[in-house]
């Protein structure tokens, strides 16, 4: 059962060994399970109250007075913290030992903190909104700058603060609604229906330019998938271990080595895109496993938001049946062939216009990198991600239903229905909004939420 009021601890760097650890410690108890595990670098307690927002050097000891390590320890006082409670946050060694000690004196005095429980007293004490808590999981597992400035422009509150608009609008429209219900018999005039539609029609215009980023948002987050197929020994796995820069993929001059669909990510301009290796189609089989393969191929080309269609430019005459049907079949919006093996080829076309490169010395690499970003829109979701606020899928969600729920909301104003029925349908849109920012939440959602995040964060 989760518990905002115990004191927590966890250590905050990555386990292993470093040069530094980091382990955090939070809770109305803090402070004073502080006093009882260090001593002032002579080996005296310290007597005097933590002053807030001072690092102090000290020995952390164990309940026996033995010393543990050498350490730094930063104390900042309730409520300016980031939990909004007592918060201590100790230096020490990085050693695996070491920090396995520490942690095993704190345990002592106090409980372990469940994944993301700093960042969700935060949210619980209102030190920032669901949406820039979301924004602290994204900022954490950012793996380009493209993303990194996507979540600290959310953590910043652009998203929270046009949501927090609608809400509030919302929220007087609502309030104008039910005033006239409750008074209706002293004559109040009726409802200001231009007014009124005037104002729903804003709030849409406003969803529509935000939901403009969701579609963009999962391509941030999860990277562009990019599929790399083709025919049997066109090279596929080399260009696939080229694009890597490592050799991830087995490589030999036996057609289909690859059975399975492996799976590594490469930054293109700030953008992350997922290859996705394939197996090699051809037009029968006998073996069962390489069957599957195919089978996974077609599910891994159906998923695809950009196909590399890679070809044997050595290869003697024309493709076969399978090949070419598969070229045929291809969605030219989303697909870049390749003609691989420049290196060996004699220069003739097998059959297909395309990209010419050399998995073996990276020739057309340049080229074919800039048709990636082209084909794929990165381009237009980094310039996207760097002036705009996007939505995740959570977000996403929210903010479709609103507008679904506004325009019967539209609907129902113009027709004139009973005020009551008006007011239900506007507290719909309301909730939606404020379960957005949190202002509306349920413990099954916040769980949900930051089983994502890390312990010590």
């Amino acid at each position: 059962m989760f518990n905002s009021t115990d004191t927590i601890a966890a250590l905050s760097t990555p386990a292993g060994e470093s040069g530094i650890a980091v382990i955090r410690m939070s809770g109305p108890q803090a402070l004073d399970v502080l006093s009882q595990v260090v001593n002032r670098p002579d080996g005296g307690p310290f007597t005097e109250p933590w002053e807030h927002r001072r690092l102090y050097h000290a020995g952390f000891m164990d309940d026996a007075g033995d010393r543990v390590d050498d350490v730094m320890v930063a104390v900042m006082r309730a409520p300016e913290t980031y939990t909004g409670d007592h918060m201590v946050e100790i230096s020490g060694h990085g050693g695996t030992a070491v920090v396995r000690r520490i942690l095993d004196v704190l345990f002592t005095h106090v409980r372990p903190a469940q994944p993301g429980e700093f960042t969700r007293r935060a949210f619980l004490n209102g030190k920032m909104d669901l949406i820039q808590a979301e924004a602290v999981a994204d900022l954490i597992h950012a793996r380009t700058e493209v993303q990194r400035v996507a979540a600290e422009k959310q953590l910043a509150g652009e998203l929270s603060r046009r949501i927090d608009r609608l809400a509030d609008d919302m929220l007087m429209l609502l309030g104008d609604l039910e005033a006239r219900i409750d008074f209706i018999e002293e004559g109040i005039e009726g409802l200001d229906i231009p007014d009124t539609l005037g104002r729903i029609a804003r709030q849409r215009t406003d969803l529509d330019e935000l939901l403009e980023t969701a579609p963009m948002s999962r391509l941030l987050h999860d990277g562009i998938r990019v599929v790399i197929a083709g025919p049997v020994n066109a090279g596929k796995s080399s260009l696939f271990n080229r694009l890597l820069g490592e050799s991830r993929a087995i490589v030999t001059e036996i057609a289909g080595t690859t059975r399975d669909v492996l799976r590594e990510t490469i930054v293109i301009d700030g953008v992350p895109f997922v290859l996705h290796d394939t197996a090699g189609l051809r037009e029968t089989s006998d073996d069962r496993i390489e069957v599957l393969g195919m089978g996974r191929t077609s599910d891994a080309i159906g998923q695809a938001d950009l196909i590399l269609f890679v070809l044997d430019g050595s290869a003697p005459g024309p493709p076969d049946p399978a090949t070419r049907s598969a070229l045929a079949a291809l969605d030219a919006d989303h697909s870049i062939v390749l003609i691989n093996k420049a290196d060996i080829s004699s220069g003739g076309d097998p059959g297909a216009g395309g990209i010419r490169v050399s998995a073996q010395t990276g020739a057309g690499l340049d080229e074919l990198r800039s048709a990636m970003t082209t084909l794929s829109g990165s381009a237009r979701l980094a310039g996207m991600a760097r002036e705009r606020a996007m939505l995740n899928i959570r977000l996403a969600g929210l903010l479709e239903e609103a507008r679904t729920e506004l325009a019967i909301l539209a609907r129902m104003v113009r027709d004139q229905e009973p005020l009551e029925l008006i007011a239900h349908k506007a507290r719909q849109v309301l909730s939606q909004y404020e379960e957005a920012t949190g202002r509306r939440y349920h413990d099954g959602l916040l769980d949900t939420i930051f089983s994502r995040f890390c312990i010590g964060k």
